[in-house]
């Protein structure tokens, strides 16, 4: 493992492991360039998603990752749509399922189980290093994010 992808399997852990949830988790990996407000923006938005979207449905983790590559691939208000967007999303979430098994978290975690963070949590850093590997294949990782790749 190179140390650039180590570093987000690590970040997203060590985010987690800290308290954020799964959706936090994995924009934190990715954000640290950004700027604290823009950083606070973003982990607000992924909020949300943990737990399945608090629903047990998408897995928080994938969402988290959909949210980090928007950073990268987004547009702002007006700009034309990044198609680069739509197959890295979708490349992603195929890829996550055959990673996973499911891409629900009712499938992938026993809300039951006291202990299901230990679980997510080897979910999280997978994830992280599953958006970090595909920044990389496309050249897009530290470019800062702001919707700068593949436009």
């Amino acid at each position: 493992m190179d140390a650039q992808r180590n570093n987000a399997y690590q970040r997203a852990l060590k985010a987690f492991n800290e308290g954020a949830n799964c959706s936090e988790a994995l924009w934190q990996a990715f954000c640290h360039e950004l700027d604290e407000d823009q950083q606070r923006l973003g982990n607000c938005l992924a909020g949300g998603f943990g737990g399945g979207a608090c629903a047990k449905d998408l897995c928080g983790a994938i969402a988290g990752g959909i949210i980090v590559l928007g950073l990268y691939y987004g547009r702002t208000p007006g700009e034309p749509r990044n198609p680069k967007l739509k197959e890295l999303c979708y490349r992603f979430y195929h890829l996550a399922r055959e990673e996973l098994g499911s891409v629900y978290c009712r499938d992938l975690r026993d809300p039951e189980d006291e202990n299901y963070r230990e679980k997510c949590s080897i979910i999280v850093a997978k994830m992280a290093e599953l958006i970090e590997r595909l920044l990389q294949e496309d050249n897009c990782l530290g470019t800062n994010g702001n919707g700068d790749c593949g436009g």
